[in-house]
């Protein structure tokens, strides 16, 4: 396999800030898979991926609902609705997955324009990725998981279909660049995104055939965002769903540095705010507790803190409040 980290390690070095993007910059082609129910920073990252991309700095492929909350996949693509964005490809994980009551799905889902009519209707989030990744350049997609990994074991064990003749795992080792994951807690111990559905999870990080950064609980915990977006309207889906969720006051940030890492960071433009280890690989056994290994070495790696949470929350939060051009006239 190839030493994509220390590719990282030679060529990282251009530096951005919130505000600043080199003019030559290519957009990160992306699938992002999330598990919009429980949490609400999901919403925030959301709200981060559109504000890029209309910065010109990512272009989202494909999404896909990893849990089975149907409201969730209704919520996303209002959220996406509102980001003048509803063609975005978006599947769900169908079969078995986790289920967890929302305290804004249903509400966003009822109180914003959406296209899609039920997650019934939805296709299969591997049928969606298959179609994404098959007409990508090969090496050129950086999938970010914020939820289950469900849906990303299910895309490997998949098998030859009308859009590739390869197999899931051939698939996406032609075509993916990375894989970001927020999940686990380094160096040891038992995280939601791998719990909740811990076989898939194990299965989806043992099997995956490109590189993986971990983006892990540590990281987001106490990075708190969220209290700016009083300041937005109250048209503005990404703040009801923080009012809905504790009244739009500050809270942890896990899924968000997965996000922004996954488009920013992968050209070292965020040494300023995070390191990288890149020594050993994460084990998950079958009940989902994980532990990093030191040995063997296999193409893993993990955010480790460096700039104060602070100055990385007000990054990302930077970007939260960001409104679509249509809404800002």
């Amino acid at each position: 396999m190839r030493n994509f980290f220390l590719s990282l390690a030679i060529t990282g070095l251009v530096v951005f800030t919130s505000t600043t993007r080199a003019d030559d910059t290519t957009p990160v082609k992306m699938i992002f898979d999330t598990d919009i129910q429980g949490d609400v920073d999901d919403v925030g990252t959301v709200a981060l991926l559109h504000a890029l991309a209309d910065r010109g700095e990512v272009d989202v492929l494909a999404m896909g609902v990893s849990c089975k909350n149907p409201w969730s996949p209704l919520c996303l693509d209002a959220l996406n609705t509102y980001f003048g964005r509803p063609d975005i490809p978006l599947g769900v994980v169908k079969g078995e997955a986790f289920l967890k009551p929302s305290k804004y799905a249903q509400q966003i889902a009822e109180e914003f324009p959406h296209q899609l009519k039920s997650a019934e209707q939805a296709p299969d989030a591997v049928e969606v990725y298959r179609q994404a990744l098959a007409e990508a350049e090969d090496g050129s997609v950086v999938m970010v998981s914020v939820g289950q990994l469900t849906n990303l074991a299910n895309l490997l064990k998949s098998g030859p279909d009308s859009y590739s003749e390869l197999s899931g795992e051939e698939l996406v080792a032609d075509k993916v660049k990375v894989w970001v994951c927020m999940g686990c807690k380094i160096p040891a111990g038992k995280e939601a995104n791998i719990i909740h559905d811990p076989l898939p999870a194990k299965y989806a990080v043992e099997h995956w055939p490109t590189p993986i950064v971990f983006s892990g609980f540590e990281i987001g915990r106490d990075m708190l965002t969220g209290g700016a977006l009083k300041s937005l309207p109250t048209s503005s889906p990404v703040r009801r769903a923080y009012e809905l969720f504790n009244g739009i006051q500050p809270h942890n940030s896990y899924d968000q540095t997965a996000a922004l890492y996954a488009i920013r960071g992968l050209d070292g433009g965020l040494d300023h705010l995070w390191d990288l280890h890149t020594t050993g690989y994460c084990h998950i056994d079958e009940k989902g507790a994980n532990s990093w290994r030191e040995s063997p070495n296999k193409d893993h790696a993990y955010l480790v803190e460096k700039a104060p949470k602070q100055e990385v929350a007000a990054v990302i939060e930077a970007f939260m409040l960001h409104e679509p051009e249509t809404k800002q006239n």
